[in-house]
């Protein structure tokens, strides 16, 4: 019978070392994203966020800002060295947060668990086997992820009250 591991909270830093913060759950899903705003915005090929309710993730040190990013997405920031943590969709508001992978102490423990838009993906990106890739965006087939993120889109992007 298999044994369900618990998930070992990840802590991640700003790059000055300012602001920290600690991911206190497994996220809903760790994606890599081929569009081009995300190759814009990371200066690579690709993007790699966690996506994860923003009660998850907990500030430990130093001190952030908002900020307003492209396609209105709203940039958690470290308040000394601008650099941006993680952000919030418009579409998915401020409950889920989509935290940048690169940004994490240990960034190996969240792979991507899918690939989204790769029809804009560079030739020289060759995609690991079995990781499911969509041209735009998609289901993965993860159990769970619809039903977190509409859990927290139905709540206004906070838990409902225990009752």
């Amino acid at each position: 019978m298999p044994t369900e591991i618990a998930f070992l909270p990840v802590t991640g830093r700003c790059r000055c070392e300012n602001a920290r913060f600690r991911l206190e759950a497994e996220p809903i899903i760790t994606h890599a994203c081929h569009c081009r705003l995300c190759q814009r915005s990371s200066g690579s090929a690709f993007g790699t966020v966690s996506m994860i309710e923003s009660h998850f993730v907990r500030l430990i040190a130093g001190k952030t800002q908002a900020s307003q990013g492209a396609k209105s997405h709203k940039q958690i920031q470290c308040a000394e060295c601008g650099c941006t943590l993680w952000v919030h969709r418009p579409d998915l508001g401020d409950g889920i947060a989509l935290v940048r992978v690169g940004m994490l102490d240990e960034p190996e423990r969240l792979p991507p668990e899918a690939h989204y838009y790769v029809r804009s993906k560079h030739p020289w990106i060759t995609l690991p086997p079995g990781v499911p890739a969509f041209a735009d965006i998609g289901d993965p087939g993860k159990p769970g992820v619809r039903e977190r993120i509409m859990a927290m889109i139905a709540h206004g992007g906070s838990l409902p009250a225990a009752g």
